[in-house]
Parts: C-alpha cells; structure tokens; sequence
C-alpha cells in the first residue's frame, strides 16, 4: 500500500503557530520611550551676504567672508536656551569638510548664549564651487547636533587653483595642493575669452593639460601660458574622453573632472573624466602648445621655479650626460648635468618613447633635450625628471 502525502494539517499547525507568535509579540513587545527633551539640531542663518549667488550666477573671488546666526534647537523646533558654550565651524566644498571632522582645530568656532549666537563673522579661505558653512557642538555629554548654512555659490576651480601653493614658502611648497582630497571639475581657463585647455602630450597612463592664452577668441596660435597653469591627469591607461576617443597632444579639451592627488609631490587629477565636445574629428594643432620653459642650474638654489612649471614642458640645452648608475638599472632613468656636476642633475626617462641610447653618449653634450616636468619630493629628497614625448624631442 503506498504512503498519501499528508500536507494539509501540517500547513494548519504551521499557520496557527505563526498567528500565535503574531499576536505574542504584537501584545508584548511595545516599550513606550520618553520624549525627546535634548538638543536634535543647529539652525544656521546667513546674514552675509545677503545674496549667496546661485548655480548660474558664482560671488565674485572678492568674498572672502560671511556671517551666520546659529541658533539650538530642541525636538519640538523651539530654542533650547540650556545650550551655552562655543560650537565648531567648519567649511564643506568639493566633496569634502575642511578641517577634516574631528580635528583638534576647526576652521573658527561661534559662542552660543541661551542657544543662540550674535552675528558671527567667519573668514572664507580660497573655497570653490556650492560651499555650505557646517556647524557642530561636540561637547562632551551633549547630543552632537549638527547644521549648515544655505549654499554660497563660488565659481570652479581653474588649473592653477589646484596646483598652486598655499605658500611658496611654506615647508610642504612641494609636495602639498591645497586641494587634495577634494574632487574637482575644471571646465573653464582663468584666461577668459581667449583661454584654452590644451593637451600638451600623452602618456601610457595619463596626459598633461595646461591653461593657455591663445592670440584670439577663436583660439588661434600662438598660445602663451603662466607658472601653475599645468595638471597630470593620470588615467591608469591610454587616455581617452568621455566618448571613448583617444587623448592627442595639440587638442583642446573642455575639461576635466577627477579626484586631486599627491604622489610623491607631484600634483595629480585621479579617477578622471576627461571631456571634450567637439564633434569627429577632433582638431589637433601643436603650434597650440607653449613652447617649453628652458631650465637653467640656478633653478636648484631656488627650487620653486620647478614647481611653478610641474606637468608641463622644460628644455635642457647644452647639457653632459652623466655616467650611468643604479638609477638607469633600476628605473631606467639617465641624467643630464647642466653644469653643477652629476651630483645635482635632471633625470630622464625615454625608454618606449625614443630609441635614443644614453650607453653610447655618456660623456657627450647634447644640443637640447625637451619633455614633461614630473618631480619626486619627499621632505628633504628631491629629484627632478622629464619625460620626452617622442624622438622629435631630443636634439644631439
């Protein structure tokens, strides 16, 4: 005799456990909390300037400060007039807090006095685009509420916003953007109507930009550019733009967006997007590119005048090729001594870009030798090396 499957009981049993569960934890299960009677959030107030600009109409780089009102609120929105004590500011823009939260110096702080703040001045460092002023009390026994201002519209960074040091002087001159960590759109040159963003060579994993002045609005050569005007864009591989096109040298690009980066001192875009509008085929002119910077061995006794033109073209002219060393071994990179001896000299790399030989020019004096300006400097260690495009730019 076979077995009959036996399923329509079992399913009851299941059903009417569950329902009994159901109602369990329905009647036992509710716990009543008192109301909340602390501190939930800050209320900050603009009161100058009275216009904050908007996504079509940036304050002019002239602001350089605004005034807030902050007011404590409890969870009913009225005033909680316990609250006495300073509050932290700090300044969102570009995808990030500055201070980073929780240092021990926040950007500038407002008294509170019966939960409220008289009108507090706070300065404005160089800040760009939708910029919001964060307010926090992170008292110790307090509840860590938190509140921004209404958006002060700035405009975008240019190139030279980003590669610029905060102090020339400074002990991080070389090594630190003021921007890093901050994710970036640049779409516009600081050279108005007559600026372009022109491609100044490609590379396996990036290309260099730099903020040029061209002759006319139509931006026609020759184009001029100044110190700090120059970006890597390090895009992991052959660099190309937002439609999958490949990158050129002597192109002009609309712009770029990506994360701001230092690699050992150098100043880089990563994670980019590359955009360029201009339909196929894309014009490309080299007369567009500046022509390079000529570096003298002075440079080395004021070692700014490297980091003014990072990521953009130097010439060497007349320069010895020193003896090879570990350095061509190891990262085959040769040197150049432009008259201080091989103690302090220029590195270069042309490996894949140049059958160019430095085993059979050690000693010799080269004409010229042209390429991109990439630095190494961490703390006291600096080495300079350029990086020739092709063969073109080698003169023996």
């Amino acid at each position: 005799m076979s077995a009959t499957p036996v399923r329509g009981p079992v399913l009851a049993a299941v059903t009417t456990t569950a329902t009994v569960m159901t109602g369990l934890l329905a009647a036992g299960c509710v716990e009543r909390l008192p109301p909340l009677d602390e501190v939930t959030s800050l209320r900050v107030e603009l009161v100058s300037p009275t216009d904050p600009g908007a996504a079509d109409r940036r304050l002019a780089d002239t602001v350089d400060e605004a005034e807030i009102r902050v007011t404590a609120l409890d969870a009913q929105g009225e005033v909680a007039t316990d609250v006495d004590g300073p509050a932290k500011v700090y300044l969102q823009f570009l995808g990030t807090l500055s201070p980073e939260l929780g240092t021990p110096l926040p950007h500038a702080t407002v008294a509170l006095a019966g939960g409220v703040s008289a009108p507090t001045t706070i300065p404005l460092p160089r800040v760009f685009g939708p910029t919001v002023i964060w307010v926090e009390d992170d008292r110790e026994g307090g509840t860590y509420p938190t509140g921004t201002s209404p958006i002060l519209w700035f405009r975008d960074p240019f190139i030279a916003d980003v590669s610029t040091p905060r102090d020339e002087m400074a002990l991080d001159a070389l090594s630190a953007s003021p921007l890093e960590g901050k994710q970036v759109t640049v779409s516009a040159s600081r050279h108005g109507a007559r600026g372009r963003l022109v491609v100044t060579g490609t590379y396996a994993q990036g290309y260099t930009v730099s903020d040029v002045e061209c002759a006319d609005e139509a931006g026609t050569p020759p184009c001029t550019t100044g110190d700090y005007d120059h970006m890597l864009v390090f895009s992991f591989s052959r660099p190309r733009d937002e439609r999958g096109r490949s990158i050129v040298a002597g192109q002009f690009i609309d712009g770029f967006a990506g994360g701001v980066q230092e690699f050992n001192g150098l100043t880089e875009i990563g994670f980019p997007q590359s955009f360029v509008t201009e339909a196929d085929p894309v014009t490309v002119d080299l007369a567009r590119i500046p022509p390079p910077v000529v570096v003298d061995q002075s440079w080395f006794s004021n070692l700014i005048r490297f980091e003014r033109v990072e990521s953009f073209l130097v010439a060497i002219e007349g320069a010895t090729v020193c003896p090879l060393d570990d350095d061509w071994v190891t990262y085959k990179q040769w040197k150049l001594d432009l008259g201080r001896g091989c103690g302090t000299p220029i590195n270069v790399i042309t490996t894949g870009v140049s059958d160019f030989d430095p085993t059979t020019r050690e000693g010799q004096t080269l004409t010229r030798v042209v390429g991109v300006l990439r630095p190494v400097n961490i703390g006291s260690f600096n080495v300079w090396i350029i990086f020739p495009r092709d063969g073109a730019d080698l003169t023996p």
